[in-house]
């Protein structure tokens, strides 16, 4: 038990620093960078608006989770489907906190690998998409998530950053850690390297079939690529992980379906495929080498050290914080629904992440006669607790959920 506890912690402070600095740099982006200029060289189709869609997916820290409603407002905004592919294929694989946090543990040649081709898989699937055409392609017609930020410029960052990146991560960054830790605890150094067959293609093949049905995001998918290569896989095996873990789970692969048509569908999957497998195999063919201090003891200076554990705490503390709060809120939710407290119901269209929601949620809870508002992205939802002394003003409500972007439907 001791030893778990120990390479959980390990893992932690291996991550945490680089963590944090990617998670400021999405932030920075976030503020700094303008969209409707990213808007402006994204229309017309063809290898130019792919390749810089591309660019642009490639930095941004967008989860499958988020960089649909992402693309899709693209595609409202008049990007072409070809950009639009791109961006999706792109994405999800890196951004600027999954790079920073896989040079940290897995080395500056798996992180440039990562990269590359994530930009040649975004920048081939999007050329290949503006030329089939159509298909059964449906116009997304939900608003795009609203940006409704205020403050100062820190806070901004903050709001972004924390509130809203990591708090959507961080349920997939304890997963990832978990099996990181199991694997270095139950597995020796290199075990896996006595089975010589993962050395060639089924080695890629088993990493692909590992990736493809587990959702998680790049950053978490860091340490269990990195527990994969202790465990004995090889280095190209992990990067397909890498790749394939971030970039494809059911939830994105039917949006996209659904959204932009089979044939996009077809090339999406086939595009992520065949370069995660053709990266792995070139990167095993370079016999790259890769450090995992947080595995092999590796000495810090006094001062690099003492960053890591304070970073780790603060990487800790902000994981158990979230998850109280979405515990209590859970558990709020059933304590209302059990006591019979009057609750109203709104259909609300729009919300695509839990920055969305704590919006409408914060919003709604500054009027009379609310005392709390759950807002459901998944489920397209806004339901109020109202306080039996206070007049509850409906028409209110609806307009200060439409103020902030979203749309009220059979009100």
């Amino acid at each position: 038990m001791l030893e778990f506890i120990d390479a959980l912690w390990n893992t932690v402070v291996a991550l945490a620093p680089s963590l944090l600095l990617g998670l400021l740099l999405a932030g920075l982006l976030h503020v700094f960078v303008k969209k409707d200029r990213i808007l402006s060289h994204l229309g017309k189709p063809g290898f130019k608006s792919s390749a810089k869609a591309a660019l642009v997916g490639v930095p941004l820290p967008l989860c499958s989770c988020g960089v649909l409603p992402a693309a899709l407002g693209l595609r409202r905004d008049g990007a072409s489907r070809g950009a639009v592919t791109s961006f999706l294929i792109s994405t999800p694989q890196t951004g600027v906190d999954s790079i920073a946090v896989t040079w940290s543990i897995l080395g500056w040649p798996i992180a440039l690998a990562k990269v590359i081709a994530a930009f040649v898989a975004g920048l081939l699937g999007g050329t290949i998409a503006d030329r089939i055409g159509n298909g059964n392609e449906k116009q997304d017609t939900r608003p795009a998530c609203a940006e409704n930020e205020s403050g100062s410029l820190p806070r901004r960052i903050w709001n972004y950053s924390f509130n809203g990146l990591f708090r959507d991560i961080y349920g997939w960054l304890a997963f990832g850690i978990l099996v990181s830790a199991l694997i270095t605890t139950f597995l020796e150094p290199g075990q896996l390297s006595e089975f010589t067959i993962l050395e060639g293609p089924l080695g890629l093949l088993a990493a692909l079939a590992i990736g493809i049905p587990l959702y998680v995001c790049s950053v978490a998918s860091v340490p269990i690529a990195a527990g994969l290569i202790y465990a004995g896989f090889p280095v190209g095996s992990a990067l397909v992980f890498l790749m394939a873990g971030p970039a494809t789970n059911a939830a994105t692969m039917g949006a996209v379906r659904k959204t932009l048509g089979t044939r996009v569908f077809l090339v999406y999957i086939l595009t992520v495929t065949v370069i995660s497998l053709a990266a792995g195999g070139i990167l095993n063919s370079l016999n790259v080498s890769v450090s995992q201090p947080y595995h092999a003891g590796h000495e810090m200076s006094s001062i690099t050290g003492l960053l890591s554990i304070v970073a780790g705490v603060l990487f800790v503390c902000g994981m158990a914080w979230f998850a109280v709060r979405d515990f209590i809120n859970l558990r709020l939710k059933s304590s209302r629904k059990d006591s019979g407290q009057e609750t109203v119901k709104f259909n609300v269209s729009g919300m695509n992440c839990s920055k969305c929601e704590m919006a409408v949620s914060e919003a709604l809870k500054k009027l009379p006669g609310i005392l709390n508002a759950t807002a459901s992205a998944g489920k397209d939802t806004v339901v109020l607790a109202l306080d039996s002394g206070i007049k509850f003003n409906r028409v209110e409500a609806v307009r200060t959920i439409r103020e902030l972007g979203y749309d009220v439907r059979g009100e």
